[in-house]
């Protein structure tokens, strides 16, 4: 179980003003939907002010969505990084948007009914919010994961059909103390993956492939090379000349290499870059 969870998961990021209008507009199907339907016994209840106290509960939903989303990415970038996403991490997400919204929820009742707090109520609002609330949280995962589909589409990138046309340079790179050297043909390179405080190199070396370990970080890699050796991911740095395959999903692209068995991941924050590459081509 505890694997399943930590399963990557596609992790589309907003800017404040498309979140601005998520928030909107949960908030507007908040607001009509319990004036609409009337739901949970409010019905019963008569009152002028009724309405707009019904719609009050959708501008706590926008609020409490916007607040989540100026805080939590800001305070806990690391946690909220896009490349780092996953399966439990989503569910998380989601519970904590529900949870925040429940609250907002008990602290509006509280303002206008007088309603009191206590362990009972929480649990009570809990099941209201969620059951108000799993509608438009399955429509907006339905729009995300729609879109993220066609952003990775790779119908329209063109991958060099054989590896001869790769261009013929070397590639040299030097360790942290200055003195560890490898240089490999261009040709050659595949890509370099980290490994804690060491890169490392993966490489062909008479037709097959050979891995070498040298001490430093991988953006000090970066710094080395140029196009068309770029990063892809937090964890690689790939050579898109030896690409032989693209395939991409709602989880992003994935760059299957010459003479390397395993795919290679593209963070969305690179997706555009290789993208452009291939288009290009």
């Amino acid at each position: 179980m505890h694997a399943y969870f930590q399963q990557p998961y596609p992790h589309r990021h907003q800017s404040l003003r498309q979140w601005a209008l998520i928030a909107l507009g949960a908030g507007l199907f908040v607001g009509l939907f319990l004036n609409i339907f009337q739901p949970f016994g409010s019905d019963d209840w008569q009152d002028p002010a009724k309405p707009y106290v019904l719609a009050g509960y959708g501008v706590v939903t926008f609020i409490c969505l916007m607040l989540v989303k100026m805080l939590i990415p800001t305070f806990f970038k690391q946690w909220y990084a896009e490349e780092r996403w996953t399966v439990g991490k989503e569910i998380g997400w989601t519970l904590l948007i529900i949870l925040l919204i429940t609250l907002g929820n008990m602290v509006y009742g509280r303002i206008i009914f007088g309603w009191s707090f206590g362990l009972w109520s929480l649990l009570v609002w809990l099941g209201i919010t969620g059951a108000i609330g799993i509608m438009p949280a399955m429509l907006i995962t339905m729009i995300n994961y729609t879109q993220l589909v066609r952003r990775y589409d790779t119908n329209q990138l063109q991958v060099p059909a054989i590896a001869s046309s790769i261009a013929t340079s070397t590639v040299s790179l030097v360790a942290e103390n200055e003195k560890d050297t490898l240089t490999v043909d261009l040709s050659d390179l595949l890509f370099i993956e980290s490994a804690d405080n060491y890169s490392e190199v993966v490489f062909l070396a008479d037709k097959k492939a050979q891995k070498t370990l040298l001490r430093g970080s991988l953006s000090r890699m970066e710094e080395q090379l140029t196009h068309p050796v770029v990063r892809c991911h937090r964890s690689y740095i790939v050579n898109l000349q030896q690409v032989e395959r693209i395939s991409g999903n709602a989880q992003g692209y994935k760059l299957h290499l010459h003479d390397w068995p395993a795919p290679i991941p593209v963070a969305r924050r690179f997706s555009d870059l290789v993208k452009g590459y291939f288009t290009a081509r």
